[in-house]
């Protein structure tokens, strides 16, 4: 009986360590779908500032690695699929960022979407900096709170 108590706490520290894991990669990839975003509408600027192209074939020229650093998968996205994609990686901040930016792209002259670009660009590379200082802290406490949840149910249920 004795060694199913101890298989049962291992299994659920286990369970414990998984759930932090998950938990910590998805701040990681927030922070990733944050600098995702930075160099995609910095690759749009460029665009712009070179060729100033419509935003279809912006996209359409776009490199894969782009869209999937904002974790966009799909073959030819368009700006609203891959804000939609990401969306769950956002927080309220770089929502209303970069939902601002997607609805109002395309509007206004030249100078406005690249006075429009750097901004976003600059504001983007503020959140992810605040993110990144703040993750070490936010790691250790999921660790914390996960494995310390998966030990006191364990000693419940002993």
């Amino acid at each position: 009986m004795t060694i199913l108590k101890l298989l049962g706490v291992f299994l659920l520290l286990g369970a414990g360590g998984f759930a932090a894991s998950v938990t910590v990669n998805f701040e990681k990839r927030k922070a990733a779908v944050l600098a995702g975003w930075s160099d995609l509408i910095f690759y749009i600027r460029a665009q712009v500032d070179c060729y100033l192209l419509p935003l279809p074939q912006i996209m359409e020229r776009a490199d894969r690695a782009l869209l999937e650093a904002c974790f966009c998968r799909q073959p030819h996205p368009d700006l609203t699929a891959v804000y939609h994609a990401s969306q769950i990686y956002l927080d309220t901040e770089a929502r209303r960022l970069l939902s601002s930016f997607v609805r109002e792209f395309g509007y206004g002259g030249r100078e406005e979407l690249l006075r429009r670009c750097d901004y976003d660009i600059a504001a983007l590379g503020q959140l992810r900096a605040k993110r990144m200082e703040e993750f070490p802290a936010k790691a250790r406490v999921m660790v914390a709170v996960w494995m310390g949840a998966a030990l006191l149910l364990s000693i419940l249920l002993w």
